[in-house]
């Protein structure tokens, strides 16, 4: 299965956002999604994942990716994440970074 997450930056004060895959079932915070229950070749707008399409065993969906105010550009402006066959966690871009004391973030 090939998987191309796309991530949608929001600023939150709330823990940073987790993901998992396992199979076709993507976990965001804790909850399953099975992507596999979209038809092939459908789109659909799922409440959680925003537009969700699949393609064969090619699926492409979007996550909310919550950040700190102190968040780095990387995870400001992410690029898409693409994972082939992968299992286990999905690492994010950074929720946060403390500044040093002497440091000032624009």
């Amino acid at each position: 299965m090939k998987l191309t997450l796309n991530l949608s930056p929001v600023r939150v004060d709330e823990q940073p956002t987790r993901a998992a895959l396992s199979g076709t079932v993507l976990t965001v915070n804790h909850r399953g999604y099975d992507l596999s229950e979209l038809p092939d070749g459908a789109t659909a707008e799922h409440p959680e994942l925003g537009k969700v399409t699949r393609n064969g065993d090619e699926y492409e969906c979007t996550v909310r990716l919550g950040h700190g105010p102190n968040a780095p550009y990387e995870t400001r402006f992410p690029e898409p994440i693409v994972l082939d066959n992968h299992n286990g966690p999905i690492e994010l871009p950074l929720y946060d970074v403390v500044p040093e004391e002497d440091e000032v973030i624009e």
